[in-house]
Parts: C-alpha cells; structure tokens; sequence
C-alpha cells in the first residue's frame, strides 16, 4: 500500500464506519464508487442573492444571514430555477483525519446538463476543496445554467475524491505506465502515442455523424428525482461539422466527445482538467472525476472509452478535428478498490460512444434534419 495517494472504497468504508465521514442514514451501495463518494443532498437549502465564498473564519450559516433570500425544505423536492443561485445542505459531514483531505466534483450526469454544482465548507474561500483534518458540515451551490431542474433529498448531484499527500503522477510515469500498461487507444482498438504535458492531453472528435449537441433554450424542467426520462430532441440539437471544424457561440452549452479513447487502471484514478488557457477561452467539463476501471474492464480487456466533454464557450470559438481540448491528470491510488467502474457496480457510461447525453434523456435520432 502506498503513504500517498487517492483513498479506494475499501478505505472509504472505513471511514464511514469510523464517522469521518457522518451519516444519519446507510449510505447506498451504488453511492460508494471505486475511489468516490456520491454526495446527498440533505433537508434545507436557501435561494441566496448571487455566488458568493465565505471569509476567513466566517461558517456558511453566518454568510447566509446576509444572502439568504428564501429558505426552503427539499423532502417533498423543490424546482431550483435556470439562472438562480442556491445554497443546499448535503445530508453528508466531516471529521476528516489530519492528514486526509478532499475535493469534489460534478456528477456526470449532472454535468451533462449543465448544472453547476461547487461545494462550500465553513472559513475557506474556495470552491470544491475540503481540507485535511476538516470538521464541520458540507454545503454546495447550485446553479442550473440551460434548464430548470426538480431535485429532492437524497438526491446526489456531486462526489467527493479523499486523499492523502500529493498523488499525481509525473510525466515520466505517465510516460512508463502508458508503455506498460496503455491509457490511450484510438477506435480500433490500437494503442496511440500518449501526448503527456502534466497530464495526458485528449483532443476534440468532430469525425462522427453527429459532431456534437447544443442545449436547447425552453421553459421546461428536469425531474431530477424519480429517474424521469426525458426527449432529448425537446432539450438538445444536434451539430455537425463541414470541413473537419465547428463553431461553439458564446454562451451556449455543448456535449461534445474526445477523440481518443481513454483507460484508467485500478491502481490509478483520474480528474479531467480543462486543457489550456491559451487555446481559448472555454471550460471543456463540469465533471471532472474518472473511476478506477474506466475503459478498462476486469483484466484490461476494454481498450478505452472516449470521454464526453461538457463544453462552455467564453468567446464565439472554432474548434477543430483532433485540436487539443483537454487534459487528465493521473492519481495514485493508496491500494487498488476492491471494486472497478462498469464492472461491481452499474454503469451508464463505460460504453459510450460519440457525444453521448446523460441518462435523463431518450436517445436522440442521428439522422441529419
């Protein structure tokens, strides 16, 4: 077992038991994931003015006496508005051990509906980080970005990843598990020549007959809470390429795809990033975090699955064929889990194909309109 690295579920179910992590309630088992824990949604949240962090000292109940708008109970589930802000209890606490810290992330399913989902915890003025030793209740903030969503407690909108120490790998070991073992393979099949740059760089798929989808502007809503399926033709258009490129506009939301086809073995996890600044200006995910066993399978047998991309444009930007779009950064595991991604537990997404959309939606028809 290694001092440093990403905690696995065998542990994660230690510290469970030990109430590091507190519960009221048994956690469900899908909620428990190689190397992630499923965050539930609690029984208050509040309607709150605008994003906001807390000052240095400052717990997010005193922040909220001053941007509460509307205080509201989610047992019965509530419509949290598109363009609105809200603050939410998670049904989850802390204890954490000194040296254990955390940071969290979209689901992927929430991410592909474009919600942003970003955790808060009391005296730190940051988003998504927990840090070692913390003690204290989890919040997040919720901002639903293309449609109105119906969410209710025990609802799961995001995850949290605990570690120990710095864990990423190096180029030189991405390099030398790449040789190894493989973590990019294109669509047949046939492992690729990594391009490794502090992570292992993906690019955009525009080859498909569908290049990618663009969120709809209506006034429905998504139910969230009972395992609604909804037309994706009534939330979604599809785009297509002409001449190997896309233009994204400003302020609309996509589901495109990478080109390449990712794994993640069991003793690693991943965290995809958004590539580079400098390319443009556009957030290529929401959620960020990658199982153990992910294109992967049992023994290896899976070579590789593409990763969907959640794509919001800061500018009008034109995205081409194979052009780098973003990065995943490699993360020891303290010891493999003892359970993989689309193996011990259901998955709605190791066999993606294409810019596939989460599960909340039917199928969309290919065909060109």
């Amino acid at each position: 077992m290694r001092q440093t690295g990403a905690v696995p579920s065998q542990i994660l179910n230690d510290l469970i038991a030990t109430d590091a992590v507190k519960v009221s309630e048994p956690i469900p088992d899908g909620n428990l994931q190689p190397a992630s824990l499923d965050l539930r949604l609690g029984k208050r949240g509040y309607l709150v003015k605008a994003a906001f962090l807390p000052r240095a000292g400052e717990t997010i109940e005193d922040a909220l006496q001053n941007y509460r708008q509307e205080t509201f109970e989610l047992t019965e589930g509530v419509i949290l508005k598109k363009n609105h802000t809200y603050v939410l209890e998670l049904h989850e606490s802390l204890n954490l051990p000194a040296h254990v810290h955390a940071y969290t992330n979209n689901k992927s399913s929430t991410g592909r509906i474009n919600v942003w989902v970003r955790t808060l915890v009391d005296k730190l003025a940051r988003f998504d980080k927990i840090p070692a030793g913390y003690s204290g209740k989890l919040y997040v903030m919720v901002t639903p970005r293309s449609w109105s969503i119906r969410v209710k407690s025990g609802l799961a909108l995001n995850q949290a990843r605990f570690l120990v120490g710095d864990n990423r790998l190096t180029d030189l070991e991405l390099d030398m598990t790449h040789q190894r073992i493989g973590l990019t393979y294109d669509h047949r099949g046939e492992k690729l020549e990594a391009q490794i740059d502090k992570g292992v760089l993906l690019s955009a798929d525009l080859s498909g007959e569908v290049a990618g989808y663009r969120a709809r502007t209506n006034e429905r809503f998504l139910d969230l809470t009972g395992g609604s399926v909804h037309k994706a033709e009534e939330y979604w258009e599809p785009i297509y390429a002409e001449r190997g490129e896309v233009t994204l506009k400003q302020g609309e939301f996509y589901i495109m795809v990478t080109k390449e086809y990712l794994r993640v073995p069991p003793g690693f996890a991943v965290e995809m990033v958004a590539y580079d600044i400098q390319s443009g200006e556009y957030r290529s995910h929401y959620a960020g975090f990658f199982d153990p066993g992910f294109g992967y399978g049992t023994e290896g047998e899976i070579p590789g699955t593409p990763a969907v991309l959640e794509v919001d444009p800061h500018e009008d930007v034109i995205i081409r064929h194979g052009q780098p779009i973003c990065k995943m950064v490699y993360e020891h595991m303290v010891k493999a889990p003892d359970r993989l991604y689309g193996v011990d537990l259901p998955s709605n997404y190791q066999n993606q194909r294409g810019p596939q959309l989460g599960k909340q939606f039917t199928e969309y028809p290919l065909q060109k309109v």
